[in-house]
């Protein structure tokens, strides 16, 4: 790095030097323990899974290859435990460079939710833990046509790949992504062929369809957890940063403020997330063929607390799903399960899935090498 940038590093440490000097001047300790209620969690335990995700990427030129990977561990008393993991290693030919984390991160929870919901039916946990936020599910992009194609077609691609849905529905937990399963593949193929004859086999027509399909997929997987586990467990999303504003209203976010001020356990009191302004536009097509989901889908409802669960630093936030079905959630409890869960204030299970799932450069490396792709060409050859 040239000199003349590290240079720069000087200001920008006068400037982090007065962010605790600011903090102090816009907010009082004493506002600040009065939103905080202290509550000492003892360690209950509940049969509980855990579940995330991961992805890894890398840039040809005309292509990417990409590793993306979902994981589930359950566990039960006496140290059993039980996982499911579920995943894909493929290509695409999105040209829209500046969408593709969307794109993959979109696969990444659509695997991860499967892989949650297939080890779920089999294991009836009474706690699901989701790394991350339940409101961040609900904020995933439609793939549209252009990111993959030039080329306008007046939403042929996306009446397409509703027909299929129903083979999706039927075969929903038979792939790790049944949109991209061969049985499916083979008859979106020959559909497009019959509608765009010589296009038909183009790869960024193919993958466009497929996209929107593997979407479709993720909301009716999206649905069956909030809607299908008939024995109604505790749904819950756990984060470790947020920056909501709505407690104190003030310009840093209430997680800094929190971490600041609190150093006894407890919890802030709950607060109901509007939906509305969270939950992503439905893609037109999917919301005529399946009304009842989406109607079911933006009906979910969702309220977060802040939580500290142990003597440690951290403090979460913690999303929880308003059951209708079970309304005796209450957060101290909560916080008792996370409590007897919990290893230096985070759950060890979502530790777990995290070393678990993770897709590495080196992991990356060895596939590109298995695919006889480290001599193709990436755009950047004359730089090194």
């Amino acid at each position: 790095m040239r000199h003349e940038i590290l240079l720069k590093t000087q200001k920008l440490k006068e400037e982090i030097s007065t962010l605790a000097v600011s903090l102090n001047e816009e907010i009082e300790k004493e506002e600040v323990l009065n939103k905080w209620i202290e509550f000492n969690p003892t360690p209950k335990y509940v049969n509980a899974l855990a579940e995330d995700g991961s992805y890894n990427k890398k840039h040809y030129l005309g292509f990417y290859l990409y590793v993306v990977c979902g994981y589930a561990v359950y566990y039960e008393e006496k140290g059993i435990f039980k996982e499911q993991i579920l995943g894909d290693v493929n290509l695409t030919v999105l040209k829209r460079t500046d969408l593709i984390d969307e794109y993959i991160r979109m696969l990444m929870f659509l695997l991860e939710m499967k892989a949650a919901l297939k080890l779920s039916y089999k294991t009836k946990p009474s706690l699901i833990i989701f790394d991350g936020t339940l409101t961040g599910r609900f904020i995933t992009f439609f793939p549209k046509t252009d990111w993959f194609i030039n080329e306008e077609f007046e939403g042929k691609i996306a009446d397409i790949a509703s027909e299929f849905i129903g083979d999706i529905k039927e075969n929903l937990f038979k792939e790790d992504i049944t949109a991209f399963s061969t049985e499916i593949i083979k008859k979106v193929k020959k559909r497009l062929n019959q509608q765009f004859k010589d296009k038909g086999d183009r790869r960024d027509i193919l993958e466009a369809t497929l996209s929107k399909l593997a979407y479709f997929e993720y909301l009716l997987l999206l649905h069956k957890l909030f809607y299908d586990l008939e024995w109604n467990p505790i749904v819950i999303g756990v984060a470790k940063t947020s920056h909501q504003t709505e407690i104190f209203n003030r310009s840093l976010p209430d997680l800094r403020i929190l971490h600041k001020f609190v150093k006894k356990p407890g919890y802030t009191k709950p607060i109901y997330i509007n939906m509305k302004e969270k939950k992503w536009e439905f893609s037109e097509i999917f919301e005529k063929k399946e009304k009842n989901v989406v109607i079911e889908l933006k009906d979910v409802q969702i309220k977060y607390i802040y939580g500290k669960y142990d003597l440690g630093r951290t403090i979460s936030l913690i999303e929880i799903y308003e059951n209708p079905e079970n309304k005796n959630i209450n957060p101290e409890d909560i916080l008792n399960y996370l409590n007897y869960y919990s290893v230096y204030g985070y759950p060890f299970l979502l530790k777990k899935a995290d070393k678990e799932v993770k897709i590495s450069n080196k992991d990356l490396d060895i596939i590109e090498k298995l695919l006889d792709l480290k001599n193709e060409l990436h755009g950047r050859e004359g730089l090194e």
